[in-house]
């Protein structure tokens, strides 16, 4: 729990950089978002953009704690790689579109601030793939087995009856 909550830690941190480096825009991104497009008003204020970026996080680590707790670890990997290559393809199409679309034109900090939250998500599954499975091992479940099966008294050695 101490872990989890080192990255709950992290992660806020890591939010709130994101978040002061969204809001310093260029001019011409806050006339843009003034203008057209409303929707994205939250990301010139810090602590808004700030708070979405740590509920993404977060939302991230419930389900990869859920994850961990609910299936195999086969299937636990396997998903957390998932969500590594969703990551992957996120940076990519991200760098594509701070580098080919009219966002290139937004300051590098604003950059820097998409580039973070991916940095975070990778973050986020690179702990859980090295540090978030707890295997029981197979010979402390057949213990446990075999301890469940003993009687609750000794058995007695006695021959029944004997008479010297």
């Amino acid at each position: 729990m101490k872990r989890v909550f080192n990255l709950i830690l992290f992660q806020g941190i890591l939010s709130l950089i994101s978040g002061i480096l969204f809001s310093q825009m260029s001019f011409i991104g806050r006339l843009g978002i003034s203008v057209s497009y409303k929707e994205y008003t939250l990301l010139k204020t810090w602590w808004k953009a700030a708070l979405v970026v740590f509920g993404i996080q977060l939302f991230l680590i419930v389900v990869l704690g859920l994850n961990r707790k609910l299936n195999k670890y086969k299937n636990f990997v396997i998903i957390d790689l998932v969500f590594i290559i969703i990551g992957l393809l996120g940076l990519g199409y991200t760098y594509w579109d701070f580098t080919e679309t009219s966002h290139k034109y937004m300051n590098a900090n604003f950059h820097w601030g998409g580039y973070l939250v991916w940095i975070g998500w990778f973050v986020t599954c690179v702990y859980f793939l090295f540090f978030g499975f707890k295997s029981k091992s197979p010979t402390a479940a057949k213990v446990s087995e075999k301890e469940d099966e003993k009687p609750i008294y000794p058995p007695i050695n006695d021959p029944p009856n004997q008479i010297n």
